[in-house]
């Protein structure tokens, strides 16, 4: 995003209207990560709002040697480890149900074919038991089509890790695919 260096030093200046401008633009992008990080619309709305409220108590920390991009997604995915152990807590203390780990799809498919929302689900219920990692290389990568390069600077990790962890995180998905709905194994070949 270009500017964005110039744009947060008005921040840092003390400048309101630019971290309005800040947050407008940088806002789509931290939700879908959180999106991708969470699976939930609502828990990723107020992961964006804790983001942003942190940003704005730690705006001295960013040091302006890396892209803000991968600042963001570094604050994004610590929010989201918190709120997925404060839920698995709550879980296991009998404070929340156990979420339902499957979306709702309907079951007859009319014609023989897979429409795009059951295959969507089946990759999203997929996705969700990948160790963090591959998770987050998954959803950067071939959701919203980041480079590996790109990725590794975001993850602050090397481009290579990045490209084993979406090979392992594609074979992963496509292996419960198989599993769980082997009638098709001709279509993911």
């Amino acid at each position: 995003m270009n500017g964005g260096k110039e744009l947060l030093a008005r921040v840092q200046a003390g400048s309101a209207g630019a971290f309005t401008v800040f947050v407008e633009r940088y806002k789509p992008v931290v939700f879908r990560w959180a999106v991708g990080l969470v699976s939930d619309g609502d828990e990723a709305e107020d992961i964006v709002q804790e983001v942003f409220v942190i940003c704005s108590q730690k705006l001295g920390s960013f040091r302006g040697d890396g892209s803000i991009e991968g600042w963001l997604y570094r604050i994004t995915r610590r929010i989201a480890e918190r709120q997925r152990r404060k839920k698995e807590r709550r879980v296991l203390l009998g404070a929340l149900p156990a979420a339902r780990r499957t979306a709702e799809v309907y079951i007859t498919d009319p014609g023989g074919r897979i429409d795009g929302e059951r295959a969507l689900a089946m990759i999203f219920e997929s996705v969700e038991d990948l160790p963090l990692r591959q998770r987050e290389v998954f959803d950067l990568c071939d959701l919203q089509g980041h480079s590996p390069i790109e990725a590794g600077e975001m993850l602050g990790v090397k481009a290579v890790s990045v490209r084993a962890n979406l090979f392992k995180a594609r074979a992963s998905i496509r292996r419960r695919i198989l599993l769980t709905h082997p009638r098709y194994a001709d279509q993911l070949r």
